[in-house]
């Protein structure tokens, strides 16, 4: 499951520009990668200094993907971010770490490594 969490300042970010903020970074996440929409869980916290960053993204995703393709996401996330809530991007840390296909489950059934998902697989995972 892809997770996006945002570090903010207390107060900063207000409740609708959180909403507008994780269904950009859906937005993002599922065009570049073809993940279902509701595989993306985007959450904020409002940390003190857990990172050197004021404004932080913190990417976790699924082993397997290109170089390329990680960088490519950190940087449409911060653009976006900061495209919808005003703060420079230069302001906005971030990373994207990974972990094995294996240690995730979606609706209890193993994630695939990437490019093995399969619409079997898709509607298996989404079933109730």
């Amino acid at each position: 499951m892809p997770l996006y969490r945002c570090s903010v300042p207390e107060g900063s970010v207000s409740l609708e520009k959180r909403h507008e903020v994780a269904r950009a970074f859906t937005d993002v996440h599922s065009g570049a990668t073809g993940a279902p929409r509701s595989f993306v869980q985007v959450v904020f916290s409002e940390d003190e200094a857990e990172f050197a960053d004021e404004y932080y993204i913190d990417g976790g995703n699924r082993a397997g993907r290109p170089e390329s393709l990680k960088r490519r996401l950190l940087s449409d996330m911060k653009a976006t971010f900061s495209e919808i809530t005003g703060v420079p991007v230069e302001n906005i840390g971030g990373r994207i770490t990974e972990g094995r296909a294996a240690w995730s489950l979606h609706g209890g059934v193993p994630t695939p490594e990437p490019g093995q998902e399969g619409p079997e697989w898709y509607a298996e995972a989404a079933a109730d």
